[in-house]
């Protein structure tokens, strides 16, 4: 009882194509990950896209299908522009975003609760040398308090201080449940917020609590689960004028 037994690896190496480049990542058994590895290619391009710009990719925006209106410079956007501030990930997971993501900012702050899943994004963050970026086992809560009131967390030993941040965008990638109003109000501080949900429903509900401050500027669908009511979705909010 509570014992487990490894014949060979508890963990699968698996390889993604994304815009062009190889990403490598290490799969630890019982840990999350993206299940269509297919789809999962198209939902890092549309998160890259969606950080540079506010039109739709040539990459469908509905993974599978083709956009025939869409603007050709997004995707090149994707793959050759950097912005010159920095980028915030809540529940990063083992770093799935993260290392696509990393090459387009300056510097890279996630957060995720989950110790072993921090690890595995440590490493997965080597494997591809995605070295601007920082990892911090930290809650959305924990880190509100950080930024906002300066509170210490040992687990922050490791990271660069956090006013050397210029964090102006956000992508979070909650549980079913959504995001909730405490962590909906600590994103609405953000000029542009990158939402890949597995839940519509709880996506819509926090797109509701963020109507005063953004509006919604691009939606993506992706079928991670053909021929069942699973549906995965990307929605880009971008904030209002103040």
């Amino acid at each position: 009882r509570k014992q487990k037994v490894v014949l060979g690896n508890d963990y699968v190496m698996e390889e993604i194509e994304v815009d062009g480049r190889t990403l490598t990542y290490k799969q630890l058994e019982g840990g999350f990950t993206q299940p269509n590895a297919g789809i999962s290619a198209k939902m890092l391009e549309w998160a890259k896209s969606a950080a540079v710009s506010d039109k739709s990719a040539a990459v469908s925006d509905c993974a599978g299908g083709e956009d025939q209106g869409a603007d050709t410079d997004t995707t090149r956007d994707s793959t050759t522009r950097r912005r010159d501030d920095d980028f915030l990930e809540l529940y990063c997971g083992n770093g799935n975003f993260t290392i696509a993501m990393a090459p387009m900012f300056r510097k890279v702050l996630a957060t995720e609760v989950s110790k072993v899943s921090v690890a595995a994004a440590k490493h997965n963050a080597e494997l591809n040398d995605a070295d601007n970026v920082a990892f911090a086992r930290l809650s959305s809560e924990e880190l509100t308090l950080a930024l906002d009131q300066g509170k210490e967390f040992m687990r922050l030993e490791d990271v660069p201080p956090l006013e050397s941040y210029d964090l102006k965008t956000v992508l979070v990638d909650p549980p079913r449940a959504g995001m909730g109003p405490e962590v909906a109000k600590f994103v609405s501080r953000f000029e542009r917020i990158v939402y890949v949900s597995c839940n519509p429903a709880t996506l819509a509900d926090d797109v509701r609590m963020l109507h005063d401050t953004h509006v919604v500027k691009r939606f993506a669908a992706f079928d991670q689960f053909p021929y069942t009511p699973h549906l995965e979705c990307g929605a880009l909010l971008v904030a209002k004028e103040r």
